[in-house]
Order: structure tokens, then sequence, then C-alpha cells
């Protein structure tokens, strides 16, 4: 005997074997298509930052994560990774090592992993999301939580986020602009209104100044390359900056932005701004963000 519901905007199929109790099998929605779950996955392979810290914010604790450049895991939530192994790189994971890892579940990029879809599904059940917005990212809390086992500690972590979102806008400058990026090269790298951090902005009430980019970076349709000179006619008001940005500083174009002369400018962590992209990290860039975005203008 078997039913289907609909939760969460997520179809599940229950169903019962006859001879003995067994898990039960759940069958999800996601970007590649549906999925279908054994029981509640305990070897979790989590395939970018993004994951791991919505993993982290329902204290589900991945055992196999795929690093981002230099870092194996975000900072901000190493302290509690203390046994995992590391998959590759979050461009080109090592499938052996995903392997090795034995997992019933992998956590993969709807865009970043398209061209190794069935060599993960042949591993593992996967399910594959995006991140590229906030609103998904408390798409995908919900989403996982479900699949740990953990609808109600999603709720609350999204709960909380709420209050924190709604705290914070009473208290910001909705007036002022405001652009996050990185400065690399001869040109900096800045996140659009619509992707996480932009719409994170968006949502407690700032003017993201930035929202067509000019040239994408590796496809990515959420960031926009910039020239000084260009980012002189944007001229924000708060700019939260990572990167190489003090080769700029001899730059007057760069000393004349309206944030770098009236102190309006903040060095931020990359990984936690631009490659966190979850629960944790959205509630701490707020923590971070908001001495400067309350404060009065200049």
């Amino acid at each position: 005997m078997s039913m289907v519901s609909v939760l969460s905007g997520c179809s599940i199929s229950l169903g019962v074997r006859d001879a003995e109790p067994a898990a039960l099998e759940y069958t999800y929605e996601h970007a590649w298509g549906s999925t279908t779950i054994q029981g509640t996955p305990k070897t979790i392979v989590a395939l970018d930052f993004s994951f791991v810290d919505t993993l982290v914010a329902l204290d589900v604790y991945p055992a196999g994560i795929a690093s981002a450049g230099k870092s194996e895991v975000p900072d901000y939530v190493a302290d509690k990774l203390t046994d995992y192994r590391n998959v590759g790189d979050r461009t080109r994971p090592n499938l052996d090592l995903i392997r090795s890892v034995q997992p019933d579940l992998i956590i993969a990029s709807a865009d970043r992993h398209q061209m190794i879809q069935s060599e993960l599904q042949a591993v593992a059940p996967t399910i594959a999301l995006d991140d590229n917005s906030y609103l998904e990212v408390l798409d995908n809390l919900q989403l996982i939580g479900e699949i740990v086992g953990k609808p109600g500690k999603a709720e609350q972590v999204r709960q909380e986020l709420a209050a924190k979102v709604a705290a914070v806008k009473q208290q910001v400058k909705s007036d002022r602009t405001v652009l996050i990026g990185g400065a690399f090269d001869d040109t900096f790298s800045i996140w659009l209104k619509d992707s996480f951090v932009g719409s994170l902005m968006t949502d407690i009430g700032m003017n993201y100044a930035y929202q067509k980019p000019e040239s994408p970076k590796e496809g990515f349709s959420e960031v926009g390359l910039l020239t000084i000179e260009q980012m002189l006619e944007i001229d924000p008001d708060y700019l939260f900056i990572y990167g190489d940005y003090k080769k700029w500083e001899d730059k007057w174009q760069y000393r004349s932005l309206h944030a770098i002369r009236t102190d309006g400018a903040m060095e931020v962590n990359r990984n936690l701004w631009s490659r966190g992209r979850g629960p944790l990290a959205a509630g701490l860039i707020l923590d971070q963000a908001m001495p400067l975005l309350s404060r009065p203008s200049k």
C-alpha cells in the first residue's frame, strides 16, 4: 500500500513492504527532476558551500565536502566540521573520492555539476539545487530539512532569520545604495541585485545599485565585471569588498568613490559573503553589515 502527498513543494511517496518494517521511500522534486530516497540519509556529500551551510544549520554534518579554491570548508563553520572527507574542488569534484564516502545522498549544484549529473546519480541518490538568490536558499533549507528529517528545525532557522531580517530592516538607511563584490585583476566582480547577497540586501530594504552585468563572469548571470570608471559612475554609498582591492588605493577614481571618501566601505570575508549562500551565512552577513548600514549618513 502506498500514498502520495505534497509537502513544502516536493512530492513524497511513502511505501511499506509486506514482510517486515523497512525504511520508507520518499520522492523529492528538484532542479534535475525527481529523486527517490530510502529512509533518512545519514552519509551526505555536499558539493558546494551553500549546502554545507544549510546542513550545519540543521545540525547535520556532511561526510564529504567539495572545497572552494584553497578553502576546504566555510571557515565560519569549520569548528563544527571535524570528521569529513574532501572530495575535490567544487568545480571538478572527484568521483572516486565521492564513491569512497559511500554516501546515501549527494547534494549538487544544478548548474555547476550538470555535466556529471549521470555519474553522480550512479553513485547515490542525488538532488540538484540552485542557490542564486536568498529566496532560493530559503527554499533549499526547507527541502533539505524535509530530506534529513528535520522540518521543524528548518522552520525554526527560517523564522529566526526572518526575525533578524525584520529587525535589521527597521534600522538600515533604506535610501542609501550598496554594492558587494571582489577586486580581481583589472576589474571588480560585482554581485547583481538578484544574486544571493544582492537579494538579501534588497530584502532588508536597501537600494542595491547594480542589476545587469556588462560582462557575465564564467557564465554565471549573477556577477558583472566593472571597471573602476564604471564603479565611479554607480558610486554607491556603501561598498562591501573582498579580494585585492588595496591595489586600487592609489587610483584617484577609487579614492573618489563616495563609499571610500565617507568610510562607507568594509572589507569582508569572501567565503562568507560570496561562497556561503546559506542561512548561517545570511545571518552573519546581516550581523556584520548592520553597524555600517544603520549609521547616520555622511
